[in-house]
């Protein structure tokens, strides 16, 4: 047979794909069907006419937390290896972190077996729902807060640590004393101390200095 005829017999012998995956967060839930099905169905189905399918291009981009990849394959008939074809399909993967471009790949590779031979899901092709991703942007820019609040923090502190060492220096006074004043002042330790705290206490030792 030739690669198209083979194709057809594949199509004739697997007729539909059921869900297998639930898909839960928060209250969205759905079915869907998993890659791991549809790779191991279509695997028997190649191994048995004699077909190989593998990668030859592919193109990536990310946009926030959305990676998009297209994937050129080719499929080959092992008895005839100039008989082929070669098939484009596209993906998209939504994570905060690293495992978009696996995500988009993984749907991109799932969805050209279910387009080449046309099987029939009734699967909604959004594996996560865009309640996921609104948790997750959510829960990103609260974390770039908090990043950006203790950096702040942070260069709070070292301009007030720079200030009460200069006054230190210039008046030959005791470093431990004149941060107990400064403590006293604010009404706290200086290891509770605030961003704002930490620039009152700037002010306080610039103001010493005059």
């Amino acid at each position: 047979m030739n690669l198209h005829e083979k194709i057809l017999s594949i199509m004739q012998e697997v007729r539909r794909l059921q869900k297998d995956d639930q898909v839960e967060f928060g209250n969205t839930k759905y079915k869907a069907l998993s890659e791991e099905k549809v790779t191991e169905i279509m695997r028997q189905q190649l191994v048995e006419k004699r077909i190989v399918v593998f990668p030859i291009e592919q193109n990536c981009s990310r946009t926030g937390q959305i990676t998009h990849v297209d994937v050129k394959y080719r499929m080959v008939n092992v008895d005839d290896p100039t008989d082929f074809i070669e098939i484009v399909s596209s993906g998209d993967g939504a994570d905060s972190q690293d495992k978009g471009a696996g995500k988009a790949m993984t749907y991109a590779y799932k969805y050209m077996w279910l387009r080449t031979f046309a099987l029939p899901t009734g699967e909604d092709p959004d594996k996560i729902s865009s309640a996921q991703l609104d948790d997750e942007e959510k829960k990103r820019r609260e974390e770039d807060k908090a990043k950006r609040k203790a950096a702040e923090r942070l260069a709070a502190r070292a301009q007030c640590q720079k200030a009460v060492k200069l006054y230190c220096q210039q008046n030959h006074a005791n470093e431990a004393e004149a941060w107990q004043i400064i403590a006293d002042t604010i009404g706290k330790p200086s290891k509770e101390f605030t961003k704002e705290d930490w620039e009152q206490g700037r002010q306080i030792a610039e103001a010493w200095n005059k």
